[in-house]
């Protein structure tokens, strides 16, 4: 992922409408099924730039977060944000112990070209404790594929029945799965075809799709995004942008 990507990823993160939406499903996922554990330990595998770790920190104080990114840039910024418990590594192999954390969180990392999925997947279930849950969430149909994508190294994207084959492989148990973004679906694959010819842009410089928003059109946006999340969980639509996963790391 290029450097200045991290920069605009820490500048526009914790108030993007799909960042807000995708962040706050996560922390009622995790509250959902970790319930009332006295002690709960996190691992943010592949934080970024931090703002997943800052919305835990906000949601309880009482978790404790640890954060794993390749990046020295991104954890630069991590740190910044009063983290100390960060790892510069990949996912494929995670320097912490079997059996380390109740829960480990993979936003939009799997997909990128420098990660190895199966031994990325094999690390995430090694470190999780029996029952262990797993959240995953990665961009949905190679159709869909962009500058946006290139400008963060993404070589794959995902269907359901992949993950869940990828899930099952590995020993979890899935305890959710569905598309999400399905209201914005038709909207980006047109885009995505288009979008080169109306930028006139090149494969030489590309861009992500990150940038500053007004507030009303954020705020609108983070809103429909909300209900969009809700309404496919419960409907299992077909379609949308991305695919999420809630996953237990089987008992032995």
């Amino acid at each position: 992922m290029q450097d200045c990507e991290y920069d605009t990823m820490r500048q526009v993160e914790d108030t993007y409408w799909w960042y807000l939406a995708l962040r706050n499903h996560v922390v009622t996922t995790l509250r959902k099924y970790l319930g009332e554990q006295k002690s709960v330990s996190i691992l943010d595998a592949g934080c970024g730039t931090g703002g997943m770790l800052h919305h835990l920190r906000e949601a309880d104080s009482k978790w404790e977060l640890h954060g794993l990114d390749f990046s020295p840039l991104a954890l630069a910024h991590t740190k910044k944000r009063g983290f100390d418990h960060l790892v510069q590594s990949s996912i494929d192999a995670i320097p912490s112990a079997d059996s380390s954390f109740n829960a480990v969180v993979c936003l939009d990392v799997l997909y990128h070209k420098a990660v190895d999925e199966t031994k990325a997947m094999a690390e995430l279930a090694r470190v999780l404790m029996p029952n262990g849950v797993l959240i995953l969430n990665l961009p949905a149909f190679d159709f869909l594929s962009g500058n946006h994508d290139i400008a963060v190294d993404g070589a794959r994207r995902y269907t359901k029945d992949q993950l869940r084959e990828l899930l099952s492989k590995h020993g979890f148990a899935i305890q959710q799965l569905h598309y999400w973004n399905a209201w914005l679906f038709l909207p980006i694959m047109i885009w995505r075809m288009l979008s080169p010819s109306l930028q006139g842009s090149t494969r030489d410089e590309p861009k992500s799709d990150l940038t500053h928003l007004p507030a009303f059109i954020n705020q609108t946006l983070a809103l429909l995004t909300k209900m969009d999340i809700t309404l496919c969980r419960l409907l299992h639509l077909p379609f949308g942008t991305s695919v999420f996963a809630v996953a237990r790391k089987k008992a032995s």
